[in-house]
């Protein structure tokens, strides 16, 4: 009995150590998503579900990753898409030798600026790190976690995006070679590092982690060989030759990593942290880890270092616990020894101003949202974040509030607005020419004047960055358009007639859309299936009643389906186990299926035909002929680890049904309901298919919008896909949907707001834009070539080596009078020289000697 005691305990162990680990397995990147979410799921059995336990955040996780997923289950490494976005523009440069112009023309729709009625948290996008150029405060580059790198030289006020021809745009650390401010590295998922020598036109895949998401890339003042790393469920590295390669920098390797710093004026003394404090005293030759003395000894937990050159001995350490603040400590001996400053039941990473709120206890999103920063100017000046931001004036004693996550609050205490969830807190310069920079959910902010708190306390220098990230948008079928987003932590903002965004509902947005009738009344989700309303435009909001009181506190489908009846007015549609049907604009709903046991993803219904109506669940596929009365399976089987991502209804054959998937056949078609389904793969990249739309144009155009780029095909082209993505970045398509009154299709993009195009168009003429006129010389050519193109439009130019790598990138280029390009330092052999315009693109071969 004794032994079955123990092995019971055993097992109980192992699976509460496993609970805890469900971050490390996400960043390892080796298992599948679905044991991922087991173990996820183990531990939000144990701490809960609530605001502060992470499990939002998990499931923002398990929505994407589930939907990028590969046949095996697994998630593919940024190398992977590195190299496949690499082979896919050689194949196209040795095909592509000519002109063409249906190939989109795809335009920015912003926004890039917020502008809130209704909604009452505003901001632009996700900020998750910046570097600003120690001797020059304008050049500043930040990155955004699915938006790229952006670059300013201007202090903030005009912003250029630096990775949009990239194949992973996952940021989420920044550096600037202090010795070189042309070269540029980030750091991304699965310990990947990105390095730019020419200040951000053009990126190469430089070195690799062991695994872990890059919190933070510390490069030696003096010596940019000597570089630091610390990876979130990865552990703290360092490398010796510039970042090609690293190593644990413990004997024993440490599992996670958070913060390093060099002590200011003395970079051999190195302070790093992840669960635990460690530093170096021989310029990193070796570390030992610091535990402190009873009873200040530090807790397990993640770790965040503040240092400040006015005094060089004094280090601050602040900890937390389950994303909740947990403790303060301070070194006055460079690290040696610590003391615990007495916070006792303070929190200070919650929402509440009040840091002994009893109804914010335990609140937090650390170790994402947390960071500290000294005064470089005054060492006592201690300010810390969390979801707001504090600060303290005597050495970190007591805090006060900075900001607040709203507005309105924000204005009422007489502090700054700072959107919610800090991700990053620095100081910057010294003296009077001191800044503190802050980055976001919502964006970069700065405090011109860190040590006066008042209401203008932060400037907002997000205005500029295209970086939201919208998961869908409804779009209405008038000309102007009017169209609806919902976007990751930063609500649903509508696109009005007049060209302007306004933001008309706070935390997650989700599924939205446009009444068919009065483009004054829209309709918007938040995560979970919480149902909003607004009569006016989003001037103000409305409530929208709940289905059987399903939504937000029973933690449904992550986005939950929310569709209007395409003929019938005020009927709209939802789905959580359940299709339901209001016919009131949502004041009451009825049920229209059975219960399906579990979330159902998706729900489409035909537009020429609400009796006829498609869901989808994992990789299951469903259809009803008679408005839900019988509910039919499809015999599609995509086997498990494989599910639909999208679906899109033939808008003049309500029986034609397309779906896009995580199958390795990527796209299907079927022309029975849904019964059955043929594979149209064909010759589409090797990217997850993750929406697809059709076109009214007599022959079946059809859409797929990938997490790189956009393809379309139809009857004319045969079993051929073209890419359609001229002027449009490489980022993730959530959705596409068309306006057949403007005729634009417009793409919601995860990480680079919305975008717009023209349909495809085969009676556009090539010989009309003239684009043979483009001349390279010489060709071959040794040591610099010339462009030449006899139109004054500006085009964006590339060329690419054999292999697909971008070598040379120019943006808003024109080339009237001739462009001139140092290639001497280019291998020689052939290259390929690829002009794009509004119009359309050319490639020619360009050959170095």
């Amino acid at each position: 009995m004794k032994k079955v005691a123990l092995l019971f305990a055993l097992i109980g162990f192992v699976l509460q150590i496993s609970a805890q680990d469900y971050k490390k397995l996400m960043a390892e990147g080796t298992h599948t998503v679905e044991h991922v979410v087991k173990i996820a799921e183990q531990h939000f059995d144990s701490v809960g579900r609530g605001r502060g336990t992470g499990y939002k955040q998990f499931r923002r996780w398990q929505y994407f990753a589930e939907r990028s997923m590969d046949e095996t289950g697994k998630l593919k490494s940024p190398e992977y898409y590195y190299n496949e976005l690499q082979d896919y523009n050689s194949k196209k440069n040795n095909e592509g030798i000519a002109a063409k112009t249906v190939v989109g023309t795809w335009e920015e729709m912003g926004p890039t600026y917020w502008n809130a009625t209704s909604g009452y948290n505003p901001g632009v996008g996700r900020v998750t790190s910046f570097a600003v150029d120690k001797n020059d405060q304008n050049h500043i580059i930040v990155g955004s976690e699915t938006g790229g790198v952006w670059k300013s030289l201007d202090g903030g006020s005009s912003w250029a995006v630096l990775t949009d021809n990239l194949a992973n745009t996952d940021v989420y650390s920044l550096a600037i070679d202090p010795s070189n401010s042309s070269t540029y590295f980030w750091g991304s998922r699965n310990g990947a590092i990105f390095k730019s020598e020419d200040a951000g036109s053009t990126w190469s895949l430089h070195g690799s982690l062991p695994s872990g998401w890059v919190n933070k890339i510390l490069i030696h003042p003096t010596n940019s060989l000597k570089m630091y790393c610390s990876a979130q469920s990865g552990g703290l590295f360092k490398s010796t030759d510039g970042g090609i390669t690293w190593s644990s920098i413990y004997f024993v390797n440490v599992s996670t990593g958070y913060d390093i710093e060099f002590k200011p004026g003395n970079p051999s003394v190195i302070y790093a942290s992840g669960n635990d404090f460690y530093m170096s005293t021989n310029d990193g030759v070796s570390f030992s880890k610091v535990s402190g003395s009873t009873p200040n000894q530090f807790s397990t937990g993640p770790k965040m270092i503040g240092v400040s050159p006015d005094n060089a001995n004094t280090v601050y350490v602040i900890e937390a616990s389950g994303g909740a603040f947990n403790g303060l400590y301070k070194s006055t001996d460079s690290g040696a020894t610590f003391i615990k400053l007495n916070h006792t039941n303070k929190n200070y990473f919650g929402y509440a101003s009040d840091p002994e709120d009893p109804d914010d206890a335990g609140a937090g999103q650390a170790p994402r949202d947390m960071d500290i920063a000294i005064n470089p100017n005054d060492v006592n000046d201690v300010h810390i974040a969390g979801i707001n931001t504090r600060r303290s004036t005597d050495g970190g004693l007591t805090f006060s509030m900075t900001s607040q996550w709203t507005p309105n609050s924000a204005t009422s205490e007489n502090i700054g607005y700072c959107h919610a969830d800090v991700d990053i807190l620095e100081f910057v310069g010294t003296g009077a020419n001191t800044k503190l920079y802050v980055g976001t959910d919502g964006g970069i902010y700065k405090a011109e004047n860190p040590t006066i708190v008042n209401t203008n306390f932060y400037t907002d220098l997000t205005p500029g960055l295209g970086i939201r990230q919208f998961y869908k948008i409804g779009v209405s079928q008038t000309n102007p358009v009017i169209v609806t987003g919902g976007s990751q932590d930063n609500g649903s903002s509508v696109l009005g007639a007049d060209g302007n965004w306004t933001d008309w509902w706070g935390a997650d947005g989700m599924e939205g859309f446009v009444d068919k009738t009065n483009s004054q009344i829209m309709y918007g989700t938040s995560q979970f299936g919480g149902f909003i309303k607004t009569f006016d435009g989003g001037n103000s909001v409305a409530g929208v009643s709940q289905p059987d009181g399903k939504g937000y506190d029973n933690f449904w489908n992550w986005i939950v389906p929310f569709e209007e009846d395409p003929i019938v007015q005020d009927v709209i549609y939802c789905a959580f186990d359940e299709v339901y049907k209001s016919l009131n604009g949502g004041n009451s709903w009825t049920s229209i299926s059975q219960n399906f046991g579990t979330n159902i993803d998706h729900l489409k219904i035909a537009p020429t035909n609400s009796n006829t109506m498609y869901l989808a669940i994992n990789g299951n596929f469903w259809y009803t002929i008679d408005g839900g009365t019988l509910w039919q399976q499809s015999s599609l089987n995509l086997g498990i680890n494989r599910i639909i991502n999208s679906i899109a209804v033939h808008p003049t054959d309500p029986n034609k049904v397309a779906i896009a998937t995580t199958d390795n056949q990527s796209v299907y078609i079927s022309t029975d309901n849904g019964a059955s389904f043929t594979s149209v793969l064909w010759d589409l990249p090797g990217f997850t298919a993750q929406a697809v739309a059709w076109q009214n144009n007599g022959k079946d155009g059809l859409y797929v919008g990938m997490n790189y780029g956009v393809y379309y095909t139809d009857n004319d082209l045969g079993n051929t896909w073209t890419a359609f993505n001229n002027g449009l970045p490489n980022t993730r398509i959530n959705e596409l949907e068309i306006n057949s009154t403007d005729n634009k299709i417009y793409a919601a993009t995860y990480g680079r707001g919305l975008w717009r195009s023209s349909l495809y168009d085969e009676t556009l003429n090539v010989t009309n834009f003239e684009f043979d006129d483009l001349s390279i010389y010489p060709n071959p050519a040794n040591n610099e070539v010339n462009l030449k193109w006899n139109n004054s439009e500006d085009v964006s130019i590339r060329i690419y080596n054999t292999l697909g790598k971008l070598v040379f990138y120019g943006k808003k280029v024109n080339l009237s009078n001739a462009l001139k390009i140092d290639v001497s330092s280019y291998t020689s052999g052939m290259y390929f020289v690829k002009l794009n315009s509004t119009k359309g693109e050319i490639t020619k071969k360009l050959i170095l000697k």
